[in-house]
């Protein structure tokens, strides 16, 4: 549609930077990925993947590029951490904004008898005091969870002084950054044991590709929870006890994990910092231009410095599809509406009977097309 306006960043990034479309254009049309003539033993394939270890490692801060993981996003990703980390009789903590991709799994393994997990308390803004983490420590709590940024109210958690807390009591930690990786500055520490990424989002890959980042500690606790061919070792059943081949069997997505490597050295090259204070700007003109609306609740915060570029509003008139589909018919912009696979994040914030409206900027979006949504809500509400 022409003059679309696109407003769910924190689902997926649209589309693909020019330098990344010359590069992934490029590699298609070498028939390098098809041509095992071109591609000896999949040679090629592993100068790639070895090139977006090195830049995912310098964006994250991780000394050793093998301790870079792929997977197929974010939720497997989460996956590999918290079935590879946990053990029988383990107890996990997480934050009360998590999304499916970690509550899930928890709540599998607790179903199953594995583990048992409680969720931190956060405010109904999804602010959290990290003093709360030492309360729910119990002698047998091995792992915490938690979400850098909600996808749902935009809120950045207290993660480095919770992980601080956590490390103290013996607890490993593993990040969630799904929302955050090359939108926020983030670095691998001693109290972070995990980093968990999606390649589609402010990452600016293409679907289909994310990872891990491990600490050296996480790297010899872990276990595999997939198995299959690696290239190495072959002769044994087991699989390999070193990285990269000790947590990624098969074939990888070559073509998602390229398009990694050309982001994150391009964004690398633009530098996080650059993009989160551009990203904070735009996020709080917005939310100036909201509080104009009456009739029109915001969650979250509200307040840009705490927060990524997420909003979520809601009517007491409207529900929130209906406004998402009129935003869509009338003013040719999209935005999301719904619980957004996180309903914890909605029973904390009280919005979890309808839902909310969420609109999340990016790399792309203009001060004028956020205006312009202003705009399309405030003729909707007060329609």
């Amino acid at each position: 549609m022409t003059g679309t306006i696109y407003a769910n960043y924190a689902a997926t990034a649209p589309f693909l930077t020019s330098a990344v479309r010359e590069e992934l254009a490029a590699y298609i049309s070498s028939g390098l990925c098809l041509n095992a003539g071109r591609n000896f033993e999949g040679l090629e394939d592993c100068a790639v993947a070895m090139r977006a270890r090195r830049a995912m490692a310098t964006l994250l801060g991780v000394s050793d590029p093998m301790r870079i993981i792929f997977t197929s996003g974010a939720t497997e990703a989460l996956n590999v951490a918290i079935y590879g980390l946990l053990r029988r009789g383990d107890h996990a903590l997480m934050s009360g904004l998590e999304h499916n991709a970690v509550a899930r799994p928890l709540h599998m393994m607790k179903k199953n008898g594995v583990i048992e997990f409680d969720a931190l308390p956060c405010a109904p803004d999804g602010t959290m005091d990290p003093s709360c983490v030492a309360k729910f420590v119990r002698e047998n709590t091995r792992l915490l969870v938690m979400t850098h940024a909600s996808n749902v109210l935009g809120t950045v958690l207290p993660v480095a002084e919770c992980f601080a807390a956590a490390k103290r009591l013996g607890v490993m930690t593993v990040l969630d950054a799904a929302q955050t990786a090359g939108i926020l500055p983030l670095k691998m520490d001693e109290n972070t044991d995990v980093i968990a990424f999606a390649g589609h989002k402010g990452l600016r890959g293409v679907a289909g590709v994310g990872g891990l980042a491990l600490s050296e500690v996480a790297a010899r606790e872990i276990n595999p929870s997939l198995a299959g061919g690696t290239g190495s070792l072959s002769q044994s059943l087991d699989m390999p006890d070193f990285l990269p081949d000790k947590l990624e069997p098969g074939t990888r997505n070559t073509i998602g994990i390229l398009s990694l490597a050309a982001s994150a050295e391009e964004i690398c090259g633009t530098g996080v910092d650059v993009i989160r204070q551009r990203e904070r700007r735009l996020t709080s003109k917005f939310l100036e231009g909201l509080r104009r609306i009456g009739g029109l609740d915001i969650h979250g915060t509200r307040d840009a410095d705490r927060s990524v570029a997420v909003v979520s509003v809601s009517s007491r008139r409207i529900d929130p599809g209906t406004i998402a589909r009129r935003l869509f018919d009338e003013f040719g912009i999209i935005t999301r509406s719904g619980l957004h696979c996180s309903p914890l994040a909605h029973i904390t914030a009280g919005t979890f009977k309808r839902g909310t409206l969420r609109i999340s900027f990016g790399y792309g979006t203009t001060e004028e097309e956020a205006e312009k949504i202003v705009f399309a809500l405030s003729e909707i509400v007060r329609g």
